[in-house]
């Protein structure tokens, strides 16, 4: 699979087997990832593999337990009363998640300041190594779609960052903007969720040409 169809078909991945991980293929990956373009070769990032049994079963509850309360706090509660709204979210992140169990890799992006930049220009080097982690992160995300690897951009754990923080033994100055499983899918998704499909908005009305305020459609 060609890198273009590798972006087309990128999915997000919520259903893994128990399939291992070749370890060569697992460094592939983990290299390509870390080709991605970094200012000024800074390379304010690293990237923590989980493969320890324990470590990511523990992983897996903590992403479980971040996306129940992301699904409390976020997805409308309707007609529920807090106590009803709270037991939905917990019972539909177990349903949607619960196959993270079987997951055979976890993969979390660090941003690992290097404090380059004067001090007076801290916030630009934040974003500039936000932005970098995020480069090598798709660069992992569209090389495991071509090898056959499923993934999905989580920030669940940030519902529970301490507990992430100390399964990972992470000091306090490294930032965790996006963590994701690694494994081999039960199956592709096809297509966006309807809810999701309902609301993307078409490319056109996205791009601007030569100034803002004038979409292409």
């Amino acid at each position: 699979m060609d890198a273009l169809e590798a972006i087309r078909k990128r999915r997000s991945v919520r259903r893994y087997s128990e399939r291992p991980i070749d370890d060569k293929d697992l460094d592939k990956l983990l290299r390509l990832a870390l080709l991605a373009p970094t200012g000024g070769m800074a390379q304010a990032w690293s990237l923590v593999v989980v493969r320890d049994p324990e470590k990511r079963a523990a992983l897996a509850e903590i992403v479980i337990k971040g996306g129940a309360e992301y699904f409390r706090t976020v997805r409308p509660a309707g007609d529920k009363t807090p106590e009803e709204h709270a037991q939905w979210a917990s019972d539909y992140a177990a349903q949607m998640l619960g196959s993270y169990h079987d997951v055979p890799v976890w993969i979390a992006g660090l941003m690992v300041p290097r404090n380059v930049f004067p001090a007076d220009q801290a916030k630009w080097e934040r974003d500039a190594d936000i932005t970098s982690i995020a480069f090598a992160m798709e660069n992992l995300f569209v090389a495991a779609r071509a090898m056959g690897l499923g993934t999905v951009p989580t920030v669940f754990h940030w519902y529970a960052e301490d507990e992430f923080r100390a399964l990972l033994n992470l000091p306090d100055e490294v930032e965790i903007p996006i963590i994701t499983p690694l494994g081999y899918p039960d199956e592709w998704p096809e297509g966006l969720p309807p809810a999701l499909a309902k609301i993307r908005r078409p490319w056109r009305t996205l791009v601007h040409d030569d100034e803002w305020g004038s979409p292409r459609a």
